[in-house]
């Protein structure tokens, strides 16, 4: 007697010949152990090709006998000759993964009366243009940018001064052409991509699709400074937390001042934390804090006489702090499953996607219990949040030797 799945069900999906290609088991757990019985006393046991599950493949390797994988191991088969097998009762989350995965050809036994898992993630369908300069590597910064245009002469200057060897660039504009960029683009053997219309999200899966060798992914907003051996170190460090780490990854981060969390982190390392309690307040990571005045902004950026000699600074430390608050996305680094298991960054009709990709993988974060990574040896500047932005800019030109380059 099943306790989970009912067998009806898999007759059903047997008599419509949905079981007669490769099958694929997601979830560890008894209602995956009854589907794989069933299976195997009805002749379909052979076309198992594996179970799948997020995080028990790192500790099983075989489940009833079946190989234990993880999701993205679907990959290897043909998306729309699969079917993939469950029994849960909320299955959100799976139905975003397999639908990043290309499979539409999910069922979960415990839906009634119907079976079948929409597994179809929406998605724009809008004119792009593509200068492809990439080099199939396995690693992939794209930075989006088109809209402030006065940081360019530092920020994307950094990018070009600091450029990996290993990691493949993408400039994307979302919603314009701006030829500045394509020349710096083309300048640096960089890729450049940009749509007619804005929709932030589109254009970041977009880049990732484009660029499918790419299997960690830096995401950068324009107005991000980054100092000497920034790439080489972020790679480093998160390679040892993928050894090392308690938790698995959500995504990494530097130390960022003008950050809702980073700021409290910087401000420790620098001994300005009492300081700056005497001005303003006790300091809290959230995304509730004072960090979104201008006065704020400028207190943080006055603590260094130079970007440079600061980041320096920094790279002497060792180590890694665990962030459990909202965090503002402008420079993080993840991974390609990482964006699988989250169903991609969410397009949704009608909207530019601004803000949806920060607090959609915030969510999803919480959601799988995978926490930030806040790596201690690398400093990253943001100029400032959008109510700062003319107050900031200003500043920025008056003070323009802390943010140029001092090598």
């Amino acid at each position: 007697m099943m306790k989970y799945v009912q067998g009806e069900k898999l007759e059903a999906l047997a008599k419509n010949h949905r079981l007669d290609g490769d099958l694929a088991i997601w979830g560890i757990g008894e209602p995956a152990g009854e589907i794989i019985e069933w299976l195997r006393e009805y002749g379909y046991g052979s076309n198992i090709k594996m179970v799948v599950d997020n995080f028990k493949a790192s500790f099983y390797q075989e489940f009833h006998k079946v190989p234990v994988r993880r999701p993205k191991e679907l990959l290897r088969l043909e998306s729309d000759s699969v079917s993939v097998l469950f029994a849960l009762e909320h299955s959100d989350g799976v139905r975003k993964q397999l639908g990043a995965y290309g499979i539409t050809n999910a069922y979960n036994l415990r839906n009634l009366p119907g079976m079948r898992e929409d597994t179809a993630l929406y998605r724009h369908s809008l004119p792009y243009h593509f200068v492809d300069r990439s080099k199939g590597k396995a690693y992939l910064c794209y930075i989006l940018a088109g809209y402030e245009p006065k940081l360019w002469n530092s920020t994307l200057a950094r990018i070009e001064a600091f450029q990996s060897k290993d990691v493949d660039y993408c400039l994307i504009s979302s919603g314009k052409y701006d030829s500045v960029l394509d020349k710096i683009a083309e300048m640096n053997g960089w890729s450049y991509l940009y749509t007619e219309q804005n929709q932030v999200c589109f254009i970041q899966n977009l880049a990732i699709e484009l660029h499918p060798n790419a299997q960690y992914i830096f995401k950068m907003d324009e107005d991000i400074f980054i100092g000497k051996d920034f790439f080489h170190q972020m790679i480093q460090e998160f390679h040892q937390i993928e050894e090392q780490g308690e938790y698995w990854i959500g995504f990494a981060v530097p130390v960022i001042p003008l950050n809702c969390c980073g700021y409290v982190t910087y401000l420790n390392g620098i001994g300005k934390k009492k300081e700056y309690e005497k001005r303003f307040g006790r300091v809290y990571r959230s995304r509730f804090s004072e960090i979104y005045l201008d006065e704020i902004a400028k207190f943080l950026w006055d603590t260094m006489d130079s970007f440079d000699e600061m980041a320096e600074r920094f790279l002497k430390n060792s180590g890694y702090n665990i962030l459990g608050c909202f965090y503002n996305i402008g420079c993080i680094l993840f991974t390609r499953e990482r964006w699988h298991m989250m169903g991609k960054w969410p397009e949704k009709p009608g909207e530019t996607g601004m803000g949806r990709d920060e607090e959609f993988i915030f969510k999803d974060n919480i959601d799988r219990d995978m926490p930030i990574y806040e790596i201690s040896s690398v400093l990253a500047g943001h100029l400032a949040f959008g109510p700062q932005k003319a107050y900031m800019l200003q500043y920025y030109e008056e003070h323009f030797s802390k943010f140029a380059i001092h090598y």
